[in-house]
Order: structure tokens, then C-alpha cells, then sequence
């Protein structure tokens, strides 16, 4: 059967960027040539090994079009603009959603739609290709999401923000390609002849190559996971007895130590006053993941640690006088608890309880430590084949990148190796100063490949808020992180037409991902149109 497709990205509501040259690709094993028309333009186009590119010269702002492909079969892709196009990679802290922003900035969440203000969610489909080999990463087919209702709150915070201050100024449409992947390394990000340039051999990318290497690989990850989690289950467990005589503990604080597994926590609270409506649990930052209960009811969880805890719920669940608080955490490292400094509270119609103070801890079962494999996004080259080369004719306006924990001292997870990325990254000179092992060339390396693949766009990059990981009991900022933040603030003095915007100091400092991304975003689209 004969079957024309459109790669991925040339989906409903898609920006194409204006005035540079507009490639549209796809496949189609039923014809020799197929006819493209985007807006009052017509392009024929040959298919050649079942692939056909059309080229368009470049156009002007446009609102609203159509794309159609006539082949095999006719395709129609519905409410297309022509504007300006962002991509926005990096880790966790570009992808982190407005979702998790809106204790913060509701009020502007909410304030407006922008329908113009578009994302496409670029979610890799890892592989990498036998050496020498062309990407076998496919695009997911999905729509481009309007800013507008409940679909802003899956928009890049950082892309949001600054999206929106952009079209506000502009009036033009506004597309954001989001291929950023929490916890990923520069090095996912590189070419093969670039990580052999920093040190990285064929023989460590080797076993990652070909179909189904890597999925195999993430399987394992998912399925140790899994394994893992399953254990930490104790069948005759009684929370209430446990808990009726358990020792008790000051919290916020981390309070687990040397023990991997499951510990509940309790907290006896009075309620006087309203209990209608909605209302809000924040239990700051919890290590490692927990499923949260009022009353024997549960009212949030979360699956791992660095999401803050900010359970929304019916007060039906409360009574007046006595109500009991349990959190039931996993912790994976033989640390855990509930980090300092961040808020502790339950907030009602009529009252806001303070939570931290006295609880009482009780042990479900202990289990070995947990060893997690590196998440695929950390392994080299991984992000080049997936995020990059699959969209490397759509033509962008700018690079926005944020990027560089999982580089600065291992905040995010491990290597390929089990080595921390500061063991493998940072080595001692003879002065006994902590050095960085090229993470400056590897940003140059990195911006040069992508404008290759891109053309020779501007980069707008991060430099990172300070950041302390609250298992090491550290109360200074790490070098490592140091150097990196300083290889970020002189980047445009070894990297051309770049600029650097500094992410907002977070409160407490223990936080790696601030919430604080409007004004980051607002940076974003002040340095964007100084370009």
C-alpha cells in the first residue's frame, strides 16, 4: 500500500520561520514526484529512495495557511504560521513545564492566551546510527501546542515567558522547538567527531549503536526501577502501629541516613475553621519519592526527588480538631528527608498550619541501596542523532540553550560508568585547585555543529543559579559548579554573536530548579530582541 507522510514536525498548527528558505520533508513509496503547496505557492518535488524534499524561497509573517502534499495519497496540515521559530535545549531546567511555576505566577499564567505563541514537544526516539551512519531517530507526530487554556502549562516556563513578552512586542507568530531532556550532558548533545576530539572512544559509543541498542538499554533502566520499587513493599505493614509509639523527629531536616527503603512520617495538626473548597499541602522538597496522606486519604505523590510538593486537594478530606499527616517516602541513596529551607505548610479558607516542628518517623522496610544505570540522555551522543539531526532543516531564528548541571558536580544522576561527571569533568593540577577538563571546548565544539546544521544563528545560553545538594551537607557552593558558571558568563568571549542571561538566585539555595522562570524568560526575550 501505497502511504505519503510528513515527518513529525510538519504537524497542525506548526511556525515555519520566516524569511529564510522552508524545507518540507517526508516519505511516500508510491510515486516519483510530489506536489507542495504552502500558502499561494506550489513546489514539485521528486521522491527519491521513498524521500522527497520541497524548498520554498524564503516568506514574510504569515497568521494563518495551509500545507498540503499531494502524492500517493493528499495530506492537508491546518493552521500554519509563518514567524519566528526558537529551539530550546539543554536539561532539566529549560523542560521544566509552567505548570510547576504557577505558585509563583498564576496571576500572569492566567492573564492571556496566545494562540500565535506555539511548542512543539520534541521527546526523542533514541538511536544511535552504526558509525558513519545516518540518524534512525524518528520525529514524534503530534501537534503543535497553542498557548492558550490549560495548554500553556505544558509550554517550557523559560519558552512561555519568553514567547509571550516576544509577540507582545512583535505581533508575529512565535514557534518553540522544546528538545531540551532533564538530566542530559553536553556530551548527548555532540557529534561522533567531536566526542572523539574530547576524549571519548568508538569502543565506549560502540555498544550504544543500531537498532534497538539503546531502547534495550533504557528497558533495563526502567525494568531495575521497577524491580527496585517492587521490594520496597512490605505486605503486613500497619502504619498505625508503627507509628503509635515511633520515635520522633524535628523536621525539615535530612533525617535518613545509612538506610535505603521506606519510611513513613506523621504529623498530628488541629483544624479550626473552614475547611471548604480548595486547599494546598506544600511539603517543600522531599528525598526521594513519597506518596502523601490527610487522613488516610491520599492527597498527592510524586515519583522522584526534585519536583517541589505542592498537593492541591478538597477540604472534605479534613475535620475539625485532630487530623493526621503521613507522607510514606522512599529513599533510594541511604539519604533521605525533607530538605530545609523550603516551605512546610497547609493552607485552608480560613487558616494556614505551620508543618514543620515535631513528626514522627517509622520504619516499612529496608532494602538495599539503589543503583541506577545513567538515563540514555547522559550518554554521549545520544541528543545529537535525536534532537538535533532529525530537525536539521527546519530552519530557527535563534539557539536558547540552558545546560551544564548534570556537568557541574552530578546533580541530575550518574555517568556511563558509575564515575560522578565532576570525577570524570575535574581532575587536580599541582596547585591543588580543581580545574575544568574542557567543558569550554565542548560548548564550542557543541555551537559550531549546531550552527552547521542550523546556519549561523545567535545562542542565547544560561548561566546556572547556584546550587547546593542538600546530601552533602555542604554550606558553600561546589568549585566545580563554580567553574562552570564561570566557563557560562565568558562563553562570548570564545564563542561568537552569543549572549548570557543569569538564571535567578533560587530560595533556598538548595533548590536546582528555581521557580522563578518568568523573569529568566523575561531576559530571555530582552537578550532575543537585541539581537
Amino acid at each position: 500500500m501505497s502511504v505519503t507522510k510528513l515527518l513529525g514536525i510538519y504537524s497542525n498548527g506548526m511556525v515555519l520561520q520566516r524569511n529564510k528558505e522552508i524545507i518540507i520533508e517526508g516519505t511516500d513509496n508510491g510515486v516519483s514526484e510530489v506536489k507542495v503547496t504552502l500558502k499561494d505557492r506550489t513546489v514539485t518535488a521528486p521522491v527519491e529512495d521513498g524521500r522527497f524534499k520541497a524548498v520554498f524561497e524564503p516568506m514574510d509573517v504569515v497568521f494563518d495557511t495551509v500545507l498540503t502534499v499531494e502524492g500517493s495519497e493528499e495530506i492537508t496540515v491546518k493552521d500554519v504560521c509563518i514567524g519566528d521559530v526558537f529551539m530550546l535545549s539543554g536539561q532539566s531546567n529549560m523542560e521544566l513545564p509552567v505548570a510547576r511555576t504557577v505558585e509563583l505566577n498564576k496571576e500572569e499564567i492566567e492573564a492571556c492566551d496566545y494562540p500565535f505563541v506555539r511548542q512543539y514537544l520534541l521527546t526523542p526516539d533514541l538511536e544511535l546510527p552504526i558509525k558513519g551512519g545516518e540518524s534512525i531517530c524518528t520525529l514524534p507526530e503530534t501537534d503543535w501546542t497553542k498557548a492558550e487554556g490549560t495548554g500553556k502549562y505544558a509550554f517550557s516556563a523559560v519558552g512561555f515567558y519568553a514567547a509571550k513578552k516576544i509577540f507582545e512586542e512583535k505581533n508575529i507568530p512565535i514557534g518553540l522547538i522544546l528538545n531540551a531532556q532533564g538530566g542530559s550532558t553536553i556530551e548527548a548533545w555532540m557529534c561522533d567527531e567531536d566526542l572523539y576530539a574530547t576524549g571519548v572512544s568508538e569502543e565506549e559509543l560502540s555498544e550504544l549503536r543500531g537498532k534497538g541498542a539503546l531502547k534495550s538499554y533504557v528497558d533495563r533502566w526502567q525494568q531495575k526501577t521497577i524491580d527496585w520499587r517492587a521490594k520496597a513493599v512490605k505486605e503486613d505493614f500497619d502504619a498505625d502501629a508503627a507509628l503509635k509509639d515511633a520515635a520522633k523527629v524535628t523536621l525539615p531536616g535530612i533525617v535518613v541516613k545509612d538506610f535505603s527503603g521506606v519510611i513513613w512520617f506523621e504529623k498530628e495538626f488541629e483544624i479550626d475553621g473552614s475547611c471548604e473548597g480548595e486547599c494546598l499541602l506544600r511539603l517543600g522538597d522531599l528525598i526521594d519519592a513519597d506518596t502523601t496522606y490527610i487522613n488516610g486519604i491520599e492527597v498527592g505523590r510524586t515519583e522522584y526527588q526534585y519536583p517541589p510538593r505542592i498537593y492541591y486537594f478538597d477540604g472534605s478530606v479534613l475535620k475539625q480538631g485532630k487530623n493526621i499527616l503521613r507522607t510514606r517516602l522512599i529513599v533510594e541513596q541511604e539519604l533521605g528527608g525533607f530538605v530545609e529551607g523550603h516551605p512546610y505548610y497547609l493552607k485552608t479558607a480560613s487558616q494556614k498550619i505551620d508543618l514543620s516542628g515535631e513528626w514522627k518517623m517509622a520504619e516499612e522496610i529496608k532494602l538495599t541501596k539503589f543503583e541506577p544505570i545513567p538515563m540514555a540522555q547522559m550518554l554521549p551522543a545520544t541528543l545529537y542523532y535525536a534532537s538535533l539531526l532529525t530537525i536539521r532543516n527546519i530552519a530557527i531564528s535563534q539557539i536558547w540553550w540552558y545546560q551544564g548541571e548534570s556537568n557541574a558536580g552530578d546533580p541530575d544522576g550518574l555517568t556511563a560508568n558509575n564515575v560522578s561527571l565532576s570525577e570524570q569533568l575535574w581532575d587536580q593540577d599541582g596547585s591543588g585547585k580543581i580545574n575544568p577538563r574542557g567543558y569550554d571546548q565542548k560548548m564550542i565544539r557543541t555551537f559550531k555543529k549546531m550552527r552547521e546544521l542550523f546556519g549561523e544563528v545567535p545562542v542565547i545560553l544560561v548561566k546556572m543559579a547556584d546550587y547546593i545538594n542538600p546530601l552533602t551537607f555542604e554550606t558553600e557552593v561546589p568549585e566545580g559548579w563554580r567553574k562552570i558558571q564561570a566557563l557560562q558568563e565568558t562563553a562570548p568571549d570564545y564563542i561568537s554573536n552569543v549572549k548570557v542571561v543569569n538564571a535567578p538566585a533560587p530560595d533556598p539555595v538548595y533548590e536546582l530548579h528555581p521557580q522563578n522562570k518568568s523573569g529568566l524568560g523575561a531576559d530571555f526575550a530582552k537578550a532575543s530582541m537585541e539581537f
